[in-house]
């Protein structure tokens, strides 16, 4: 009798394992309800098999046709709705999303050789003995730049003229940017980059993932105080951890008091605006929006309308990622200029005068250096090179410990005092 229960345990088991998964994974997530009727499916669609079909269409939106780097999370948001009506099924996960992307992309190289799909840095390439620290963040982009520096030949070039930098060196508030835009998340610094969104309306940009650190609260505290400092922007998803967020860079939460629980103190009041992404945004631009747990209530210190808050406490919320670039783009530079960043920047009168002397001696060290220029180079062209000069170097090297191209400028310049008799 045993041996029969044991067997019935058996297939009764091995007939519900699939669904007792199922059950398993709805109580954890409740999108993974709207997949069960494809658990049981007997007309499942092979994932790797509507991949052409979604990520071309997807990549095109997203990008703006090509003209604008994608994030793996956009291409992510771009895909989903594509995916669901070509299969029947949610891409729930973005490890699903980057995974048939890689595989796609594999598959069509002469396709996507031109997509610009970047990932967020995850760590940082250093750079030895030169002539300030070189650290390179180890993302897409910058990497691709870095392999794109480095592949450019570097031969001694007679005509290239040294000169003293000409931009006045003050990298302060007010004098090198009149703002800072603090985004919530990493992802969108290449799409920035490439836009020139600091540049063009000088702005410096910050950026944390999640919560903001004691650092960034801090500089913030100084740099974007009310009376004296420059004007902050916040820029977060539209749910309740982006208006958190957005409240906890400028203050601390009475919650936090109680609990003692305070990571930083502001000094000073921030002069701050908080771009959003709102509702308002998200309805304008027709950003979809997904399932998310509800929140039990919202603090009224976070600065939500009444209709914000009944949208999240239904259990939903749109992240920035729905935007696709040209329209992240669009939408950004259009809350900059309502925020009356659109006049080039000025610094203070004293600034301006300091800025002006030290102007003309860059000016005249230039003309030095132009003027001396044409001989020295002269000079290099026609010099003899030493015999043995690897030998020399190594010697120079071993004497003072430092890299090669110092050792061998110091050579070169005993060989130029010599000739000119000094």
């Amino acid at each position: 009798m045993s041996n029969l229960t044991d067997d019935l345990a058996k297939c009764v088991l091995g007939a519900t394992k699939k669904y007792t998964k199922q059950r398993k994974a709805e109580m954890r997530d409740a999108r993974a309800y709207s997949n069960r009727r494809y658990m049981y499916s007997s007309r499942r669609v092979s994932y790797t098999s509507v991949a052409h079909r979604i990520f071309p269409e997807a990549y095109k939106h997203a990008s703006g046709n090509g003209t604008l780097p994608v994030s793996k999370r956009q291409m992510y948001y771009a895909s989903r709705d594509l995916f669901h009506k070509a299969t029947g099924r949610a891409m729930d996960k973005q490890a699903t999303c980057d995974s048939l992307l890689l595989r796609f992309m594999n598959a069509h190289p002469a396709m996507t050789a031109s997509w610009k799909i970047t990932a967020d840095p995850r760590g940082t390439l250093l750079i030895p003995n030169t002539w300030q620290e070189t650290r390179i963040p180890c993302g897409t982009l910058d990497i691709d730049g870095h392999l794109h520096e480095i592949n450019t030949e570097r031969l001694c070039n007679t005509e290239r003229l040294p000169t003293v930098p000409k931009q006045w060196p003050s990298i302060a508030p007010g004098q090198r940017y009149r703002a800072v835009l603090y985004i919530e998340k990493e992802g969108f610094e290449p799409l920035l980059r490439q836009a020139r969104i600091a540049e063009r309306f000088e702005i410096a940009v910050m950026s944390c993932k999640g919560q903001s650190v004691v650092a960034a609260r801090k500089f913030v505290d100084h740099v974007c105080r009310v009376n004296g400092g420059v004007p902050l922007f916040v820029v977060h998803d539209f749910d309740l951890h982006g208006f958190f967020i957005g409240a906890r860079l400028t203050s601390v939460s009475e919650r936090a008091e109680e609990q003692g629980r305070v990571a930083y103190r502001f000094r000073n009041e921030i002069n701050v605006t908080d771009f959003g992404l709102r509702l308002a945004d998200a309805q304008k631009y027709k950003l979809v929006d997904e399932q998310c747990k509800a929140p039990e209530h919202i603090d009224a210190d976070l600065g939500c309308t009444q209709e914000e808050k009944e949208f999240l406490l239904s259990g939903r919320r749109i992240e920035l990622n729905a935007f696709s670039s040209p329209q992240l783009i669009e939408w950004l530079e259009t809350k900059l200029r309502d925020a009356g960043i659109t006049e080039r920047m000025m610094p203070a009168d004293d600034v301006l005068d300091a800025a002006y002397r030290e102007a003309i001696i860059t000016a005249r060290v230039n003309a030095a250096i132009r003027r001396e220029h044409r001989q020295a180079a002269n000079d290099a062209r026609a010099a003899r090179l030493p015999s043995k000069l690897a030998a020399k170097v190594r010697a120079a090297m071993a004497k003072r410990d430092e890299p090669w191209d110092l050792a061998l400028h110091r050579i070169a310049a005993q060989r130029v005092k010599r000739d000119q008799g000094e």
